[in-house]
């Protein structure tokens, strides 16, 4: 007799997975909030950007995932029009989000602080796209590979796409910060 349901180790190990990192993405925020702190708003832009991520590629995740359980993705076939078609959706609105997300911290500053910082409509423009080139074919590649290994994706993909894209998403803010 098993001791414990194979979806509640994959789901176990997954969160293990998002509580590291977690603490990854926290302890990279902690050490670097003074140079966020140097751009005004960015507070603003901060919890949207961080939740976009895992927001966007946590549904493409689940997409391809359905995909491949209706057999409507092959597994071995991954240069599909369906597949091209979702990976270019995903990282479209990912960076019309980014841009949104953009112009509202640029408003609030304007309006709310009274600081004009139109570099803050192109921080997370920028960094959006270094994010998504790095988490939406992580997301691709991960999914696919799990479920070849006999995997639910459903059941793992969620906690680390979240903790994956926290870390990108910090990561790249913190390059673009120092590149502008």
């Amino acid at each position: 007799m098993k001791r414990f349901h194979d979806g509640f180790r994959e789901i176990f190990g997954s969160q293990l997975v998002s509580i590291i990192g977690g603490l990854i993405a926290g302890t990279l925020l902690a050490v670097y909030t003074n140079k966020i702190l140097l751009i005004p708003g960015m507070l603003i832009l901060l919890p949207g950007f961080l939740e976009m991520r895992g927001n966007i590629s946590g549904s493409f995740a689940s997409r391809l995932s359905s995909g491949l359980f209706l057999k409507v993705i092959n597994p071995n076939k991954i240069k599909t029009k369906l597949i091209k078609d979702n990976l270019m959706a995903s990282f479209l609105l990912a960076v019309i989000i980014s841009f949104v997300l953009g112009l509202i911290a640029f408003t609030f500053n304007y309006f709310i602080i009274g600081s004009f910082t139109p570099k803050i409509i192109f921080i997370p423009l920028i960094a959006g796209i270094i994010a998504n080139a790095i988490e939406i074919p992580l997301t691709l590649f991960t999914t696919i590979y799990l479920f070849k290994k006999g995997h639910d994706p459903n059941n793992i993909m969620g906690p680390f796409i979240m903790s994956t894209g926290d870390i990108t998403s910090i990561v790249s803010l913190l390059i673009v910060l120092v590149i502008i």
